[in-house]
C-alpha cells in the first residue's frame, strides 16, 4: 500500500473540511443555526462553556465516509472528536450521517436545520464536491513510498475544527509576531494524524488552516501541511524559517509558575495564541521554537497531525509532567482506548535544544 496514496486522499477530505467550514461561516443564518452547545460528559473542562457545531460533525462524517470508502480495512479505526448526534429545535434527537446517497445526507441535515432545505442542500453540495488535487501547491511527491503496516494496523484521529470557540467568535487579534495569530480564524484548523495501532507512533499528518489567507469570508483560502514518517524516510511539504528570536508559545490560560521559568529563566519570548493543532503546528515550521502546555486538557485528536508533522522534521511531541519528573524524553502515544493527553505536553523541533532544557 503506497504511504503517498493514503496522504493525498487525506488532503482532498481535509480540503473538502475547509471548504464545508468556509461555506458555514460565510452564511449568517446557516451559522446562526449550528451552534449548539455540548453535553457536560462532552465538553472540555477548561472552557466554561464548549460549543460543537454542525459543521464539526459533518466534516467528521464526510472524512469517516470519503476515507472509509476509499480504503475499507481503514473504517473501524477512524475515530473523531465529536458525537454526531443534534437535538433540533422542538427536541428531535438526530444522527448527522453521511452515505453514498446524497438525498439521504441532505433529509438528515433537513432534520437537524428544522427543515431548512436550502442550507441543507448548500452543505451536501460541498460534501459530495469532488476536489481536484494540486501536486504541485501542495508539494506531494511522487516517490514510491510504501507503508509498513497493514491498513488494519492503522487508526486515525481526526479534529474535524480544532478551535472551535475561534471559529464561532472569530475574534482576529494578532501577536506582535506577523506569522502567529493570538485568536481567530487563523488559529482554527483540521486535523488528521494517522498513527501505528502496535507502536503507537503518528506516521501521516494533515494540519489544514481555512482560513489562512485572505481577509474576508468570500476569499480565505486553505494553507496545508502535511508530513510522513515511514521508518527511516521522512517527508512534508515545510518550507525553511530562518527564526533568530526563542519564542515559546503557550495558551493564555499557562499557569504562571511556567510562564516565568521560561520568561526569566530560559530567555524566552512568551507568545499566547489558541488552538492546540495551531500552537504544535508553529513548532513545526519554526515559528516558534517551544510549546508547552501544563494541564491534560488535549485530547489524541488534537496531537496526533501536527506531532506526526514534527517527527518528520526529526521533532518530537513529548509528555510534560513525565519529563519534568523523570527527565525521560517520553513521546505521546497512541492506542484504541485513550483519548486525552493527562500529563500535559511539551514540543520541540530541535531535540538538542529540548535536551538543553532537561539540564535546566
Amino acid at each position: 500500500m503506497s504511504a503517498i496514496e493514503l496522504l493525498v486522499e487525506l488532503i482532498k477530505v481535509s480540503e473538502k473540511a475547509a471548504n464545508i467550514a468556509r461555506v458555514c461561516r460565510k452564511d449568517e443564518h446557516l451559522f446562526s443555526l449550528l451552534v449548539q452547545e455540548k453535553a457536560p460528559a462532552e465538553s472540555n473542562a477548561r472552557f466554561e462553556q464548549d460549543f460543537k457545531t454542525l459543521a464539526d460533525c459533518l466534516i467528521q462524517e464526510a472524512i469517516k465516509h470519503d476515507v472509509g470508502k476509499k480504503f475499507p480495512a481503514l473504517r473501524e479505526n477512524i475515530r473523531g472528536e465529536e458525537n454526531p448526534n443534534f437535538t433540533n429545535s422542538i427536541g428531535e434527537s438526530i444522527t448527522v450521517t453521511v452515505t453514498d446517497d446524497m438525498n439521504e445526507t441532505i433529509v438528515s441535515l433537513q432534520k437537524v436545520l428544522n427543515g431548512d432545505e436550502v442550507a441543507a442542500r448548500r452543505l451536501a453540495d460541498e460534501v459530495y464536491r469532488d476536489i481536484v488535487v494540486d501536486f504541485d501547491k501542495w508539494q506531494i511527491p511522487d516517490e514510491s513510498v510504501t507503508l509498513d503496516n497493514d491498513l488494519t494496523e492503522l487508526g486515525i484521529w481526526i479534529d474535524p475544527i480544532d478551535a472551535t470557540a475561534e471559529y464561532i467568535r472569530a475574534q482576529e487579534r494578532a501577536t506582535k509576531h506577523p506569522n502567529i495569530a493570538a485568536s481567530g480564524l487563523k488559529c482554527v484548523t483540521v486535523l488528521i494524524g494517522v498513527y501505528e495501532t502496535v507502536s503507537g507512533s503518528p506516521i501521516i499528518g494533515i494540519v489544514n488552516q481555512p482560513f489562512a489567507s485572505g481577509g474576508e469570508v468570500d476569499n480565505y483560502e486553505s494553507k496545508i501541511f502535511w508530513g510522513i514518517t515511514i521508518g527511516d524516510l521522512k517527508f512534508n511539504n515545510i518550507m525553511p524559517f530562518e527564526n533568530t528570536e526563542r519564542i515559546a508559545i503557550l495558551s493564555p490560560s499557562e499557569q504562571s509558575k511556567y510562564v516565568e521559568f521560561l520568561k526569566n529563566q530560559l530567555k524566552y519570548d512568551i507568545v499566547y495564541s489558541s488552538g492546540a493543532g495551531h500552537k504544535i503546528l508553529k513548532v513545526a515550521t519554526g515559528e516558534a521554537e517551544l510549546f508547552l502546555l501544563s494541564k491534560g486538557t488535549t485530547y489524541k485528536w488534537d496531537t496526533c497531525a501536527p506531532q506526526a508533522i514534527l517527527r518528520s522534521l526529526d521533532g518530537e511531541l513529548f509528555d510534560l509532567q513525565d519529563t519534568l519528573i523523570n527527565k525521560a524524553l517520553k513521546k505521546i502515544k497512541y492506542d484504541k482506548k485513550s483519548t486525552r493527553n493527562t500529563g500535559g505536553l511539551i514540543a520541540y523541533r530541535n531535540i538538542d535544544k529540548f535536551k538543553d532544557f532537561l539540564k535546566m
